[in-house]
């Protein structure tokens, strides 16, 4: 049987729109895959037992990353139930390297990263790495926080990937299991950049007491930088502090830019935290941290694109890098969740040349210092050089002092 065309090199503006598709449709599973034994992580050392024959507890059931040509890590669902749809296929091509299959594009090679050892790397307390966080890319992604210790678990959270079970025992994890964690990630996964998630904690002062600890201590360990994702304080003046501490960037999710539908998908939230609060600590934070490093997430299909369209410049004008992610319930999870519109790649493509453009125009692309995005069209390939990371602890120093 002749062997199936191989794809030309794809351009930088094909792997974007790919990138993004696949967000949007998700991918099936081919049956060369399955029966070559890999597991839903498509790991073959992954979460299983050592043979390829996982048990199923990685984060698979909210997507898997893939490596597109150029790089660029892309999360992508292959549950059942939501791309059994999906025109893309996962197979196994020449010497068994796994390719993207489309009846009219062609194949497109594809990889997967290599976290098994971080995943299986175990601290000081006997918990393994993969339970604490997840590697996407060049970034660690940890939520040190246990929902009861908060507003309930923010859904589009999940979207991060992150383990969905953890130890009944803990209600946080500590910081020194978060620091061996990364150490695990930087010296096994080739981790360079560490995201602390905790957007579901509720505290006054926008998670300051609690997350410095955690900051302090990833600072001494390693030379890396650091985003969080919280609520933000009730007094936005104290996201100085949190800036201070050693937070390099921030992110404050309005999940949608139209308050009602914010409040549709996270009531909880919407409840305690105003889209007021959110849109003042955004605002005060602009005012703090570098050029590129404050951000928020706006889900598509929660509200009609023209609001997107709308809110973009009022964002970036403000020095606010708005996110677009792509709003996908989990599996299990759809009637717990607003149904939402599933929007067509064309016109999302469209929104994100405006966001370019936007971004450009107001000094906010490829910035020095980023937070982790959580992009529909992928995780972007940034590592930080030594300058970076010297400018952001010289710039810290030096804002610090002049407000305070």
């Amino acid at each position: 049987m002749a062997a199936p065309a191989t794809a030309a090199p794809v351009a930088a503006a094909e792997v974007a729109a790919l990138r993004l598709d696949l967000t949007n449709q998700g991918v099936r599973l081919g049956d060369d895959v399955i029966a070559a034994g890999f597991d839903l992580a498509l790991a073959k050392d992954g979460n299983g037992n050592g043979n390829g024959h996982g048990n199923g507890n990685g984060n698979a059931s909210e997507g898997i990353d893939l490596i597109l040509p150029g790089g660029w890590c892309t999360n992508v669902c292959i549950a059942p139930g939501y791309a059994r749809t999906s025109p893309y296929v996962l197979a196994l091509g020449h010497g068994g390297a796994l390719e993207l299959r489309h009846p009219r594009h062609g194949n497109v090679p594809v990889n997967v990263p290599d976290t098994a050892r971080f995943r299986h790397q175990r601290t000081h307390s006997g918990v393994s790495c993969g339970d604490i966080g997840a590697v996407h890319g060049r970034w660690l992604v940890v939520a040190p926080f246990a929902a009861r210790d908060g507003i309930g678990v923010d859904r589009p959270r999940r979207f991060l990937g992150l383990p969905p079970l953890r130890p009944l025992q803990k209600g946080q994890w500590s910081v020194d299991e978060v620091v061996a964690c990364a150490e695990a990630a930087w010296a096994h996964a080739g981790a360079r950049l560490v995201h602390l998630e905790a957007s579901h904690l509720l505290r006054d002062d926008g998670g300051l007491a609690d997350l410095s600890p955690y900051i302090s201590a990833l600072k001494r360990a390693l030379p890396t930088l650091v985003s969080v994702s919280a609520l933000p304080p009730i007094n936005a003046s104290q996201t100085l502090a949190l800036y201070a501490a050693g937070c390099d960037a921030i992110s404050y999710h309005l999940l949608a830019f139209d308050a009602e539908a914010a409040a549709q998908v996270a009531p909880i939230r919407s409840r305690f935290v105003s889209h007021d609060r959110l849109m003042d600590g955004l605002r005060a934070a602009a005012r703090v941290f570098p050029r590129g490093a404050v951000s928020t997430d706006l889900l598509l299909g929660l509200e009609p694109l023209e609001h997107v369209s709308a809110a973009l410049p009022r964002l970036t004008t403000e020095g606010i890098v708005p996110n677009l992610a792509l709003f996908r319930p989990l599996p299990g999870g759809e009637d717990d969740v607003p149904a939402g519109t599933l929007v067509p790649t064309e016109p999302i493509l469209a929104l994100r040349a405006e966001r370019g453009d936007l971004m450009r125009a107001h000094g906010l692309w490829h910035s020095r210092v980023r937070g982790f995005s959580r992009t529909l069209w992928g995780f972007e390939p940034y590592v930080p050089s030594l300058s970076d990371r010297l400018y952001a602890n010289v710039r810290r120093w030096l804002r610090v002092r002049e407000r305070t």
